[in-house]
């Protein structure tokens, strides 16, 4: 399966999930701030409404994009979310200041290289352009990105539009741009290095319709942090835990590299190998193995099949709404055959979200999966845990990835 399509192959993903937040007021209670000492290969994470001011558990970070070789054409952009189930970094063309040069690619024709990037809820369009990118004390250089809603390509190809709406500006995104940081080093791989596949890769002349072309490796976009040049292994994402009542906020860290420094020890963590091929693994609920399950920081609840929940209707639009909160278990079960019994708890999003208009941040948001096979851990998993993510064929301690951790 191609990667870029559902979340490099992870079918039934959710970029984020906008829930119109009515009202204003709920109070300051409930936030939850714990940031760490800044080191070298850490980012602060918040957890917010992010700039759109009306997206719920969209973990963020800030990123500083730089012109190639440059020390002066240089912005921090903020409110960047972090995906551990994508690769690439993307940013919103409104949120990079004009006066930041960044070239454009191109490719083996010549023309202009441009990427349609679909997630299950929609598509972002936009130029691959290459950039410097510094994060905490580490950097990379002339990383390719892709730069979404660019006005000077505004044709987006059918082969694109068709996989939903577009997400080309900060109030459909919800966030500046978003930082994946998957299992796989590339975002699509070898199937569009060996192929012209229609909605991922395109060059586009001016005047002309754009056409899909194969992209090698080294021109795709890829997970910026695999090109860093130490701590480049693997991530950690941690978060605390927070109320069952949820919080204004939240503050955690984006730990760079697995193993390779005192902070980013695996320790007691549990490895659970993923499938290498579509870096999933498997859940077992209710006696059901779901195999088409994965670990991702970038959807914003517990995602599984539930026919038996009613789905709300009020401002938890789209999510479960049981009449009172479901405790649950599920396995998780890695390729190794690595287990863990994960208890987690499914509230009414309506009634939370009335109740807390303001907050942020919930550890118990579920909603439906339309893959029968699958079950997302989305963002609720990650409040109160440490959860590491290896990428493919890199050396850590525990082994080559891709694995999860926690």
């Amino acid at each position: 399966m191609i990667r870029s399509l559902v979340r490099v192959g992870l079918a039934g993903a959710v970029l984020t999930l906008l829930i119109l937040l009515g009202g204003c007021g709920g109070g300051g209670s409930g936030s939850s701030t714990t940031t760490p000492p800044p080191t070298a290969n850490t980012v602060p994470i918040t957890v917010d409404l992010g700039p759109a001011g009306n997206f719920v558990n969209l973990a963020t970070v800030s990123v500083t994009l730089c012109a190639p070789g440059s020390t002066t054409q240089c912005q921090t952009i903020d409110h960047i979310q972090v995906d551990t189930g994508s690769s690439g970094l993307r940013i919103l063309a409104s949120a990079i200041s004009p006066a930041i040069l960044l070239p454009q690619q191109t490719g083996s024709n010549g023309a202009p290289l441009v990427q349609c990037f679909q997630f299950i809820d929609g598509f972002v369009w936009g130029p691959v352009k290459a950039a410097d990118i510094q994060m905490a004390g580490e950097s990379g250089h002339g990383i390719a990105i892709q730069v979404i809603g660019d006005p000077a390509f505004p044709a987006v190809p059918s082969s694109c539009s068709h996989a939903g709406p577009p997400e080309n500006d900060v109030s459909a995104l919800g966030a500046n741009g978003v930082l994946g940081i998957s299992f796989f080093l590339q975002d699509c791989g070898n199937a569009c290095a060996a192929s012209a596949l229609p909605g991922v890769y395109y060059t586009c002349n001016v005047g002309a319709t754009c056409q899909p072309i194969a992209v090698p490796l080294a021109q795709q976009t890829p997970n910026p942090v695999s090109l860093f040049a130490t701590d480049n292994n693997g991530v950690i994402v941690t978060l605390p835990l927070i109320s069952a009542v949820g919080a204004a906020t939240s503050t955690g860290s984006l730990i760079l590299g697995i193993g390779t420094q005192a902070d980013n020890s695996l320790g007691a963590a549990t490895v659970f190998t993923a499938n290498a091929s579509t870096g999933t693994l498997s859940t077992t609920l209710n006696g059901q193995s779901l195999s088409d399950s994965y670990i991702d920081s970038g959807s914003s609840a517990f995602y599984f099949g539930n026919g038996a929940v009613p789905i709300c209707t009020g401002p938890g639009s789209g999510l479960y709404c049981p009449a009172s909160t479901q405790t649950l278990a599920a396995t998780i079960v890695g390729t190794n055959a690595a287990t863990a019994q994960v208890g987690f708890s499914v509230a009414n999003a309506d009634q939370l979200f009335n109740a807390n208009p303001s907050f942020s941040a919930f550890a118990n948001l579920g909603g439906p999966n339309s893959d029968a096979s699958g079950f997302v851990w989305g963002l609720p998993f990650f409040f109160g845990r440490q959860v590491y993510t290896a990428f493919e064929g890199r050396s850590t301690p525990a082994g080559a990835g891709p694995f999860n951790a926690f």
